[in-house]
């Protein structure tokens, strides 16, 4: 039977049998209500945002009701507003979690400081949020946790190309020297305590010669998430000695 028979006998199964076309009907309005329903209710969101906007926007900066506008509006966007999760893939969760939630803080204050950048003519409010979370904020965490100078930088890119040319292979070497030397025994030491064998000396040279973690994991049979945690939290428990031995006499 080919289908075109077959949908001239569900239509006629349909026709013969009014309590089935009806369920069917009663479904389809209900898919439908349901849909419209939430486009009123997406609708609704962007539109009381955009008011709230609006509101704190007439009053004067520091009035108690341009606070209390801007309260709700950041409670809004908190509650209402999906913010973009970008570049989720390129790091470890815990260091994921560190900096979204320092973009989120900095693109909350800064809301409160300019709302009256946000021109209504031109967006609703989350598409305004996104843009500046996305664009900007979450760009300058990831510069703020681990780029606040060159050092550390080195030690956690690969590919964000964040490093000023011309003084990246000075201080490169001046890195590579202090971890293979590691004169305090400070890397050697740090180790994992569940695989005694990864240190961060270990790690760290693997980074530096630009070892991805999927080729770090399989060499010590450990999960990416598990090692480049270890890995990201050394950096930071030794970042003013990386810093203190590699910028001097260089800035």
């Amino acid at each position: 039977m080919n289908k075109d028979l077959q949908q001239d006998k569900a239509i006629r199964h349909l026709a013969c049998n009014p309590s089935h076309t009806q369920a069917w009907d009663e479904n389809h309005q209900s898919t439908t209500v349901a849909e419209e329903s939430q486009k009123l209710l997406l609708n609704k969101k962007d539109e009381y945002l955009k008011e709230l906007a609006k509101i704190a926007q007439q009053y004067p900066p520091l009035s108690r009701e341009r606070q209390l506008a801007l309260t709700r509006l950041v409670n809004g966007i908190m509650q209402y507003g999906k913010l973009f999760h970008p570049q989720r893939s390129q790091f470890s969760a815990a260091i994921y979690q560190e900096i979204y939630e320092e973009a989120h803080q900095e693109l909350l204050l800064y809301i409160c400081q300019n709302i009256n950048k946000y021109d209504p003519e031109r967006g609703s409010v989350m598409t305004w949020v996104n843009f500046l979370f996305s664009r900007r904020f979450f760009q300058e965490a990831i510069r703020k946790i681990f780029y606040q100078q060159r050092v550390p930088q080195i030690l956690v890119t690969d590919s964000y190309n964040f490093v000023e040319p011309e003084s990246e292979p000075d201080i490169t070497e001046r890195l590579k020297e202090y971890i293979n030397s590691d004169p305090e025994n400070l890397f050697k030491r740090k180790r994992m305590a569940k695989c005694p064998v990864v240190n961060f000396q270990a790690l760290a040279q693997r980074r530096i010669s630009g070892k991805t973690w999927k080729k770090i994991s399989a060499e010590f049979g450990v999960k990416i998430p598990t090692i480049s945690i270890f890995y990201y939290r050394s950096i930071k428990k030794f970042s003013s000695q990386l810093k203190e031995y590699c910028m001097k006499d260089v800035i």
